[in-house]
């Protein structure tokens, strides 16, 4: 017999941007790849994340630069903005979009870790595999299959809610 079970999961943060403040002694103008470094550094990246700037960055308050942070598998738009200049001190602010170049989605890691934590819920679980990222859009629908005591069981994953600080979806599983 064939049943369907639902829960849903509510992802907090995806989407929101991150900013981070830092300082440097430089020059006139901030090599690329210090840029890259020292930016990565003060947004707590995961060995695994690179970014990728325009170029260096100008010892001048106002100045810009624009980079690309990949994390996960996904693109993100990252906002470089000299804030203060004092002698050979630069400080700056880091602001990553928390939407993917993409469009917005939910990551593999994050989707199969957020639906296992449902799933433990009812039964136990001993792994959630899914077949992509989820797509941040209502109705966006994903394939994954859940493991439990050797047996593997079909899961759909369904986007039911999204605004600006978090996505929403349910799970079915096919019993």
């Amino acid at each position: 017999m064939m049943g369907l079970r639902a829960a849903a999961v509510v992802v907090g943060g995806a989407g929101v941007a991150v900013a981070a403040c830092w300082t440097m002694f430089a020059p006139a103008e901030i090599e690329q790849s210090q840029v890259e470094t020292g930016t990565l550094a003060k947004v707590a990246a995961a060995p695994s994340d690179a970014l990728h700037c325009d170029g260096g960055l100008k010892a001048q308050v106002g100045a810009a630069q624009s980079c690309v942070l990949t994390r996960g598998g996904e693109r993100f738009a990252v906002a470089l903005k000299v804030t203060d200049v004092d002698g050979d001190r630069v400080n700056w602010d880091s602001t990553i979009d928390g939407a993917p170049l993409s469009g917005r989605r939910v990551a593999v890691s994050e989707l199969e870790q957020r639906t296992r934590e449902v799933l433990s819920r009812q039964r136990p679980v001993d792994a959630v595999t899914c077949a992509g990222a989820l797509p941040g859009t209502v109705g966006a629908r994903q394939s994954c299959a859940m493991t439990a005591s050797g047996h593997r069981h079909d899961v759909t994953v369904t986007v039911t809610t999204v605004d600006s600080a978090r996505v929403q979806w349910g799970v079915s599983v096919r019993d």
